[in-house]
């Protein structure tokens, strides 16, 4: 009987460089090679486990000698960018720094790397690989947390499994020990090899491996998506009013789009508006209040149609935003009214937990941030126009008609209120400022939240209450 290992990446990242390349190539060796497997078990031997009699794990290691097979679950390539002090960098100095990529793999955190040997072990091998494998910290960098276990029964390797000396529509080269594996070679660290003057460790090679026919890195579309919102706390020197949340907004939407990006989950950003039911997501600055005045205390990123494991592990990336645009030497700029603030995870989940003052279930709704209108007035009064355009707005999102009356009486467009709001993103002109007003809603029936209507209302525009 072969012998299979599960191996699942619960923060939904895998880093590991391969061998023979270098960081800043921004590759990651996928699959893990069997150099890489044999070596952490050895590591964790040493580390969680050294009460394991030595014969046994170098009997477990040659055993496991044999290139085994993979079967991959979808990855998608990702890095970050860290510029790191070089020995030439003096503090307070600009230059002197060296960028430096940190690539890596995102995967679905429910997701498992099958690894199989054609190998039957005895009973005491096969115990002390399921022991090993359960105390498995990491594989590859340190940063891929894993949870690895022995598989009761062993899959049969098919086209979609990565096979030594296989060819396929795709080809990598994985590091491999030679037979008899030494655990002497194993413990060789990179340095002593170049100490050697060596290109590869001792007693390695390189195995072609080769897959005929690789599953497609897509989405499942029946996936559970009950996580819906993500909710950060806004803390800075500096508040941030709530007549500037649009700008906050715009900041960490711009950082949320790059990191989705990498992980492939743009889809999310929408771009269709209406003709997407207005179902990606939505930046949403929570002030303590409804007044201009009122501070910035949170901001909510809000996707009605669910966010995936990958999506959260994206979003959660997010530490802080600010106005500064360009360099800080004279030639950059700041917008006035968005100070540099850090952002601290504070929930995710449901919208009904983690911004239950949007949700809870009225019949009279009322305006927390200004209602900014979509449609052109055309020949037809104020009142008209609103219950038009807000009908219309309902429709988009499944929403029942309700009775609109606005909470100015004057009856302006924009209103008093609204004028102390900003109302159009960073790269807009003033002249791009939308109309707003504050409005009340009044249902037949209760409805519940969030309730997110007009334009810029995936920017924390038309954010409505329960009243």
């Amino acid at each position: 009987m072969a012998t299979t290992i599960a191996i699942r990446f619960p923060l939904g990242r895998y880093h590991a460089t391969p061998w023979d390349r270098s960081v800043n190539e921004g590759a990651a060796e996928w699959p893990p090679s069997p150099w890489r497997l044999l070596r952490a078990l050895v590591a964790t031997w040493y580390t969680r486990w050294p009460d394991l009699a030595a014969p046994v794990l170098d009997g477990l290691l040659d055993a496991l000698g044999e290139p085994p097979s993979y079967l991959t679950p979808s990855a998608w390539p990702a890095h970050t960018r860290h510029y790191l002090p070089g020995l030439g960098h003096r503090k307070g100095d600009a230059g002197g720094t060296d960028l430096t990529f940190d690539p890596f793999l995102s995967l679905r955190r429910d997701a498992s790397l099958l690894v199989r040997w054609g190998t039957d072990l005895g009973g005491e091998q096969r115990a002390a690989l399921a022991k090993l494998a359960e105390l498995l910290p990491y594989l590859g960098r340190a940063d891929s947390v894993c949870e690895a276990r022995l598989l009761d029964d062993s899959p049969d390797p098919d086209q979609t499994w990565w096979q030594p000396d296989a060819v396929g529509q795709q080809t990598v080269r994985l590091l491999s020990p030679v037979q008899p594996v030494s655990r002497l070679a194993l413990e060789t660290s990179t340095v002593q090899v170049r100490k050697m003057h060596r290109t590869l460790p001792p007693d390695t090679t390189w195995i072609s491996y080769g897959v005929t026919h690789q599953a497609a890195a897509k989405r499942e579309p029946d996936e559970l998506r009950e996580v819906q919102a993500i909710r950060f706390a806004v803390v800075s020197r500096a508040p941030v009013k709530s007549s500037h949340g649009i700008l906050l907004a715009d900041a960490v939407h711009q950082q949320g789009a790059r990191f989705l990006a990498e992980s492939g989950g743009a889809d999310l950003l929408g771009g269709g508006g209406a003709a997407t039911d207005h179902q990606h997501a939505h930046w949403l600055p929570i002030a303590e209040g409804t007044g201009a005045d009122a501070f910035v205390r949170a901001i909510v990123v809000y996707v009605p149609s669910g966010l995936r494991a990958a999506d959260v592990a994206s979003l959660v990336r997010i530490r802080g935003a600010g106005g500064r645009r360009g360099s800080a030497n004279g030639d950059g700029y700041e917008y006035r009214g968005l100070p540099a603030v850090k952002l601290l995870l504070q929930a995710v989940g449901p919208a009904s937990q983690v911004a239950p003052e949007l949700c809870e279930p009225a019949r009279r709704w009322r305006s927390r941030t200004p209602y900014l209108p979509v449609r052109h007035r055309r020949r037809e009064s104020v009142p008209d126009y609103l219950s038009g355009d807000v009908s219309t707005e309902l429709r988009y999102r499944g929403l029942p008609a309700t009775a609109v009356s606005q909470l100015d009486p004057d009856g302006r467009l924009p209103d008093r209120w609204a004028l102390s709001f900003r109302r159009y993103r960073m790269n807009e002109r003033l002249a791009q400022s939308r109309p707003g007003l504050g409005l009340r809603l009044e249902f037949a029936e209760p409805v519940a939240g969030p309730m997110l209507l007009g334009q810029l209302s995936h920017f924390g525009y038309g954010i409505f209450e329960p009243e």
